[in-house]
């Protein structure tokens, strides 16, 4: 057995003692893991979100924990073969896919393709509702080169019930291949070397973890509202103390943080608790430049990364994927009051999170073709980001708490000093726009950030004492694509991205959405929406409104009058083609016409956003002097 591996220690800290409860007790590693139904069908798939049973610990028959109530993800043409999250979905590059996915629980939901770019009708967010017993049928073509993403639910108040009852999935979107669907020769070059035989050398993972109570009739039912600090689970892919049999070749792993609230820092050991020398190959949104050997990855909820493991030679031996609590940042500072945590770290869970290892992999012998793999590093794809002079805009977002309140009185957490609101756009981005945003968290708790639509890269990080972060010792952050980044207590995290397709009118149904991946967070309202506007200036009221609005004269100098009826007090924002908020204010109730002062904006297009109790309008006014 090898003993010493050669290591990269890229988070470093001590645990602090916490007198609380007792850590999670040890696994035992008995049951094997489940690996989800590949649908191999490039072009269309039809799924059903159903309510059924599952046995998260099968070894043991009479453990409560079987038979549990659970939704899942059910290939409609393989039932009976899901019982919680969801199929594994085969996209093919620049393939059109006429995927189904029928709503059969008693409640709406959605089907959000995490980290696609998908057109707005198509991506699944809050505005495209499934209810019940209704099938929801998109189309499009698959934009994103080879990548590991995935599907959940994203009905506004719902995420977090929905995927802690189980309703995940991995999308992979295969390596494009010589000859068949792209000329693309780096990723033919990549599809060639790597291991790509599903369930045999190529593993996904769902690493997450769940509370279970007893109903009033005593049977278990999982905790799918409100938040745990304890008592709660560890499980992979739905199985807790799991094991994985693999083959002593080449291993690839794809890692999914699916869990609703809690970060892990993972990290490879052998039975010794030897660092084991694992190669990291790919972010949220497809390759990185190149390999990295990393010896431990904080991975927030929604982020994705794929692993290289070379176990050639290693027939018998014992490898474990632990959870390193005691190296997750600010691990070396005392916990109370003003402490910055990770959600899922030792201090916000009072001592519960331990170091643990999850899942125990048991190599077996040489099942297929060795890998033509014969050193590392090895080069990947070139990083695609645009350079920062083509950067045309910038904006920034600030995480705050204690701005709002829920009905409990707890302070919840906001972008902007806003809420989410179904009727308002809150940034509206120009077509082919280049733009540098920068995320500000200001609050004492890390935050994972999403956008739909785009994939991004880091440019730069500030942390909270005012210094860079190093790049060249976090290539997990500076070195792949991504649309899913943890953004710590006290950081400025900068990003520059490109806006380049399915630009549509602006008007709150066509908003694709950003927000905070700690599922509570953005049920609590931490989430905002963009659109990508098509630059038109005609405004159809039965594709934008609600309600009849009309603004005159356009173009304005002056004022402007806004005709329309409401009967209440209602809000009018005005915002500029950047998506800045220039002015809101309140409108006393009236029917005909009302006058508004515009002086005081400089020349240019504004966006009129009117909300009143019976509905939402939006309307452009040119500004000229």
């Amino acid at each position: 057995m090898r003993k010493v591996y050669s290591t990269i220690l890229l988070f470093t800290g001590f645990a602090s003692f916490i007198a609380a409860q007792a850590p999670a007790p040890a696994p035992k590693f008995l049951n094997e893991i489940q690996i989800p139904l590949l649908i191999t069908n490039p072009d269309s798939y039809d799924l059903d979100v159903i309510q059924t049973t599952h046995d998260f610990n099968p070894h043991d028959a009479s453990d409560p924990l079987n038979g549990v109530t659970t939704f899942a993800f059910e290939d409609f043409n393989n039932p009976g073969t899901t019982s919680i999250l969801g199929p594994t979905l085969i996209w093919g590059y620049k393939h059109m896919l006429t995927p189904t996915v029928l709503n059969v629980l008693d409640e709406v939901t959605t089907c959000h393709w995490h980290g696609a770019h998908v057109p707005q009708y198509a991506d699944g967010g809050p505005y495209q509702i499934i209810e019940p017993n209704v099938l929801w049928d998109p189309e499009f073509q698959v934009l994103d080169k080879s990548a590991t993403m995935w599907y959940h639910p994203h009905a506004m108040d719902l995420t977090y019930k929905h995927v802690q009852m189980g309703l995940s999935g991995i999308i992979i979107v295969e390596d494009p291949q010589d000859g068949v669907d792209t000329d693309d020769e780096i990723l033919n070059f990549i599809h060639d070397i790597l291991p790509t035989d599903y369930a045999v050398n190529d593993f996904p993972l769902i690493f997450q973890t769940k509370k279970f109570e007893a109903d009033a009739a005593g049977e278990m039912q999982i905790k799918a509202t409100g938040g745990f600090k304890d008592g709660y689970e560890y499980m992979v892919n739905g199985i807790i103390d799991p094991f994985m049999n693999v083959p002593a070749n080449m291993l690839r792993l794809r890692i999914l943080n699916g869990d609703g609230k809690f970060s892990f820092n993972f990290t490879f050991e052998d039975e010794d608790g030897n660092t084991f020398p694992a190669q990291m190959i790919a972010t949220d949104a497809g390759y990185m430049d190149r390999s990295y050997q990393l010896d431990e990855i904080l991975m927030a909820p929604g982020e994705r990364t794929e692993w290289l493991l070379d176990l050639r030679g290693l027939d018998g031996e014992i490898l474990y994927i632990k959870n390193m609590v005691s190296d997750m940042p600010f691990a070396d500072q005392p916990c109370g009051n003003g402490q910055r945590g990770i959600i899922g770290d030792s201090c916000t869970t009072k001592g519960y999170a331990a170091d643990r290892n999850l899942l125990k992999l048991i190599v077996g012998t040489a099942a297929s073709a060795q890998s033509p793999i014969i050193a590392f590093p090895i080069p990947l794809y070139p990083l695609e980001n645009p350079p920062l002079n083509m950067a045309t805009n910038e904006r920034t977002k600030v995480f705050r708490q204690g701005v709002f309140s829920n009905g409990n009185g707890s302070a919840l957490f906001s972008i902007d000093s806003m809420l989410m609101d179904m009727t308002v756009v809150n940034d509206v981005v120009n077509m082919n726009a280049t733009e540098i945003w920068t995320l500000d968290n200001q609050t004492p708790v890390a935050h994972p950030w999403h956008i739909h639509d785009i994939h991004f890269w880091v440019t730069e990080v500030i942390d909270g004492s005012g210094v860079p972060l190093d790049k060249f010792a976090h290539p997990e952050l500076f070195n792949g694509p991504k649309d899913n980044v943890l953004v710590q207590p006290g950081w400025k995290l900068s990003y520059i991205t490109t806006f380049s397709d399915f630009s549509t009118p602006v008007a709150a149904t066509n908003s694709y959405m950003y927000h905070c991946h700690i599922l509570p967070h953005e049920d609590g309202g931490m989430m905002g929406t963009f659109v990508v506007w098509d630059g038109s200036t005609d405004v159809d009221e039965d594709e934008l409104s609600t309600m009849s609005m009309q603004v005159q004269p356009n173009p304005a100098q002056d004022v402007v009058y806004l005709r329309g009826a409401s009967a209440k007090t209602s809000t009018l924002r005005f915002i500029n083609m950047n998506g800045q908020l220039m002015k809101e204010m309140s409108l006393p109730s009236f029917d005909g016409a009302i006058q508004i002062e515009v002086n005081e904006f400089p020349e240019g297009m504004l966006i009129m956003d009117w909300t009143t109790d019976k509905g939402h309008a939006v309307s452009k006014v040119m500004i000229t002097r």
